[in-house]
Protein backbone atom coordinates (compact mmCIF):
# COMPACT_ATOMS: atom_id res chain seq x y z
CA UNK A 1 0.00 0.00 0.00
CA UNK A 2 1.38 3.40 -0.94
CA UNK A 3 1.59 6.23 1.54
CA UNK A 4 -0.62 9.33 1.35
CA UNK A 5 0.97 12.31 -0.35
CA UNK A 6 2.05 15.18 1.87
CA UNK A 7 1.49 17.75 -0.88
CA UNK A 8 -2.28 17.99 -0.64
CA UNK A 9 -2.04 21.35 1.08
CA UNK A 10 0.22 22.63 -1.72
CA UNK A 11 -2.11 21.56 -4.52
CA UNK A 12 -4.24 24.71 -4.61
CA UNK A 13 -1.19 26.97 -4.46
CA UNK A 14 0.46 25.01 -7.28
CA UNK A 15 -2.68 25.22 -9.44
CA UNK A 16 -2.68 28.98 -8.97
CA UNK A 17 0.97 29.16 -10.02
CA UNK A 18 0.17 27.07 -13.14
CA UNK A 19 -2.27 29.72 -14.32
CA UNK A 20 -0.04 32.69 -13.42
CA UNK A 21 3.44 31.34 -14.16
CA UNK A 22 5.67 33.83 -15.95
CA UNK A 23 8.69 31.58 -16.35
CA UNK A 24 9.14 28.02 -17.53
CA UNK A 25 10.80 27.20 -14.21
CA UNK A 26 7.75 28.33 -12.25
CA UNK A 27 5.47 26.34 -14.54
CA UNK A 28 7.55 23.16 -14.20
CA UNK A 29 7.75 23.57 -10.45
CA UNK A 30 3.96 23.79 -10.22
CA UNK A 31 3.59 20.79 -12.53
CA UNK A 32 5.87 18.82 -10.22
CA UNK A 33 3.21 19.24 -7.52
CA UNK A 34 0.02 19.00 -9.56
CA UNK A 35 0.75 15.97 -11.76
CA UNK A 36 1.30 13.46 -8.94
CA UNK A 37 -1.55 14.77 -6.80
CA UNK A 38 -4.18 15.18 -9.50
CA UNK A 39 -3.22 12.37 -11.88
CA UNK A 40 -1.32 9.90 -9.70
CA UNK A 41 1.97 10.18 -11.60
CA UNK A 42 5.06 8.65 -10.01
CA UNK A 43 8.22 10.71 -9.49
CA UNK A 44 9.73 9.12 -12.59
CA UNK A 45 6.65 9.81 -14.73
CA UNK A 46 6.39 13.40 -13.54
CA UNK A 47 10.07 14.11 -14.14
CA UNK A 48 9.90 12.57 -17.61
CA UNK A 49 6.76 14.50 -18.57
CA UNK A 50 8.07 17.88 -17.48
CA UNK A 51 11.54 17.22 -18.87
CA UNK A 52 13.65 17.23 -15.70
CA UNK A 53 15.61 14.74 -13.63
CA UNK A 54 14.11 12.91 -10.66
CA UNK A 55 16.42 14.85 -8.36
CA UNK A 56 15.27 18.20 -9.75
CA UNK A 57 11.66 17.13 -9.30
CA UNK A 58 12.23 16.35 -5.61
CA UNK A 59 13.95 19.70 -5.05
CA UNK A 60 11.05 21.53 -6.76
CA UNK A 61 8.45 19.85 -4.58
CA UNK A 62 10.29 20.84 -1.42
CA UNK A 63 10.90 24.43 -2.55
CA UNK A 64 7.39 25.39 -3.62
Amino acid sequence: MSRKSKGCNQSEHAKEILTKAKTVGDFKQAQAIVLPLEYGFSIEQTASNIGVSKGWHVVCVHNL
